[in-house]
């Protein structure tokens, strides 16, 4: 009896981890989160090279964020996950330096039409700035950064991604190509903080106006604010 316990336990434990990381599953496995990733990007390249059409080569630019955007950490969620253990900075630094994030599906194909069509590249993360190296080696190794590409960590508390994205657009502060003002043509991130918020001087700030436009966001059931908000509007883009 007792064997046969141990071999049921053995044979179920597999089914148990899948059936509560469905999760990371989908994001891996599912042929539909693909799809979707690549649909967003397909339509965020449309509409940034009909608005790029109108407009200098290098006087555009669009904003990517890292995380579940532009890398895929699903390794890492599922890493986790066997373990049953949750998030920490010092995993998380580990993974990051690693540089084994793989392509989030759609993003390079997106990335090469802007270089091609005459835009610039800015990637805003809220990595920590002591992460840069593992960072920018990932993206390289990746061929999703190129020379002249901004890449943009949190350096501190108050480096919030609005004073990063007004940077690229005012061309003033470490995060734009120096005294190079930048139309920003699309915005691209997996959580609502990646998107200009109500008050900044971009059209539709802080609405749901924007979404399909300019503002393209990418499917992520792992983790965000979704996870421990108790309805579904919280508070921004209602």
């Amino acid at each position: 009896m007792k064997r046969s316990f141990i071999a049921l336990a053995l044979f179920l434990t597999p089914l148990v981890f899948a059936q509560s990381h469905l999760e990371v599953k989908y994001l891996r496995d599912s042929a539909e989160y693909a799809t979707s990733a690549r649909q967003v990007y397909r339509l965020a390249t449309m509409s940034a090279l009909d608005h790029a059409s109108k407009k200098p080569r290098g006087s555009w630019a669009v904003v990517l964020d890292v995380d579940e955007t532009t890398l895929d950490n699903s390794v890492y969620e599922l890493d986790r996950g066997a373990y049953d253990l949750e998030y920490e900075s010092a995993s998380w630094a580990a993974w990051v330096n690693r540089a084994e994030a793989g392509n989030v599906p759609g993003v390079k194909e997106f990335l090469e039409a802007v270089r091609k069509a005459g835009g610039r590249i800015a990637f805003i993360t809220d990595r920590a700035a002591d992460l840069t190296a593992g960072t920018r080696e990932n993206l390289v190794r990746n061929a999703l950064m190129a020379d002249g590409d901004l890449l943009c960590l949190k350096s501190s508390k108050e480096d919030t991604k609005g004073v990063r994205r007004k940077s690229v657009a005012t061309g003033e502060g470490p995060c734009s190509w120096s005294g190079v003002k930048a139309d920003v043509l699309a915005f691209m991130g997996d959580q609502m903080g990646d998107f200009p918020q109500a008050g900044e001087a971009f059209p539709g700030a802080g609405t749901d106006a924007e979404f399909g436009r300019t503002f393209f966001i990418l499917p992520n059931p792992m983790y965000g604010g979704w996870v421990t908000a108790p309805t579904r509007v919280s508070g921004s883009f209602k």
